[in-house]
């Protein structure tokens, strides 16, 4: 089968689209990775590498010749990437295309008659992701519904995000994949019987989704009866601003020896090993990685019971605990600071949880519904 993955832009810096790209290629399918940027292709994250069937066709990418990268240049701003698209679906002419944001959907039906058969993933809780397009001014709004109209098959993370497709559509064919998580070997999990002492977060550094702030004010409800407890917030922040809000709580708070910003981190196997408890204060995701992949290797965790997608992968008081509020998330952390045990059992149950979305069923799924949607 020949599969085109339509992603606009960042394309390898979308862990998880790459990583669905090799496994597709694994089964022997032929798959394309079509985007249109000039800037913003990403880089490839140093765990992967691109299998022999996976093609990356960026339509308006730097060219070596000058005058054609000056030009790629000038398109990729100023003129719709709808017609480049058009050509390369005729000239590739694949049999299903998945599309990774409606954004996407967008480039590969404007103005285009082709009949070839699109998912179209909604990666993330749904209103989080169409509120912004179906809020739009009537003609975008109008414009971007006739293209939903051409979807065949809506991709959705978890069971409860179905329900929200619904809401906002006619009946469509509605299919549920969560995100694969790789299965950790027996001596490279946690050792959690071995007591570190240390929370950790791993997630980007942002305030309105992520906000690893509310973890450092949780802790800091806790912080003087656990002296010997720290806390390492690892991910990139892009917002210098918000990175310097959270160290000024820090030092205002006297958390400077017990609270660290880790920046980025590309050892993501020993930060895990290094830690007992990995806390999650966002307040919503699709299916959160950073949760699935510490989990898999036996981390227990701690979010909302608001949050959506965290509160169905943490199963309060079997992998993890689900808080009500800043109050709450600090003493279900204490809870787990002080019972070790608890810790131990929790853990085994988060990395048994996730055999559930090994690699091998989450393509099988996959495979299963590309394969419906083409033969139909």
């Amino acid at each position: 089968m020949k599969i085109m993955l339509a992603r606009d832009r960042n394309v390898l810096n979308t862990n998880w689209l790459i990583y669905l790209a090799n496994l597709l290629a694994e089964r022997g399918h032929e798959v394309l990775i079509a985007c249109d940027t000039y800037s913003k292709l990403g880089t490839l994250s140093p765990q992967f590498v691109l299998h022999k069937n996976v093609r990356v066709c960026n339509l308006s990418g730097r060219n070596e010749n000058s005058v054609v990268d000056l030009y790629h240049r000038f398109r990729a701003k100023a003129i719709v990437p709808y017609f480049r698209f058009n050509k390369l679906i005729k000239q590739e002419k694949p049999d299903v295309i998945i599309s990774y944001f409606p954004t996407d959907l967008f480039n590969i039906t404007r103005f285009q008659n082709h009949n070839i058969p699109i998912v179209q993933m909604i990666h993330n809780w749904p209103p989080l992701i169409l509120d912004k397009y179906l809020k739009k001014s009537f003609l975008v709004k109008w414009l971007y519904k006739k293209s939903f109209k051409k979807i065949d098959t809506f991709h959705v993370l978890l069971p409860s995000f179905a329900y929200d497709i619904d809401k906002w559509f006619e009946p469509k064919n509605i299919e549920v994949i969560a995100n694969p998580v790789e299965q950790i070997a027996d001596k490279d999990i946690v050792d959690l019987s071995v007591e570190k002492k240390k929370i950790i977060y791993i997630a980007r550094i942002e305030k309105s989704v992520k906000q690893p702030h509310v973890l450092v004010e949780a802790f800091n409800k806790i912080a003087k009866d656990f002296p010997d407890w720290k806390v390492e917030i690892y991910g990139l922040n892009k917002y210098p601003e918000y990175g310097k809000e959270i160290m000024d709580y820090i030092e205002n708070n006297g958390l400077q020896n017990q609270v660290f910003m880790m920046g980025y981190t590309k050892d993501l196997p020993s930060t895990y090993r290094s830690a007992d408890i990995h806390a999650f204060p966002s307040n919503c995701e699709g299916f959160s990685l950073a949760i699935a992949d510490a989990m898999a290797y036996g981390l227990p965790h701690i979010g909302f019971k608001h949050a959506h997608s965290i509160n169905e992968v943490i199963v309060d008081g079997h992998n993890g605990f689900l808080a009500e509020d800043v109050d709450d998330f600090a003493n279900k952390l204490k809870t787990l600071m002080i019972d070790k045990e608890f810790r131990i059992k929790m853990g085994k149950n988060a990395r048994e949880d996730m055999k559930n979305y090994s690699p091998e069923i989450i393509i099988d799924k996959w495979e299963k519904l590309l394969n419906e949607v083409v033969n139909k």
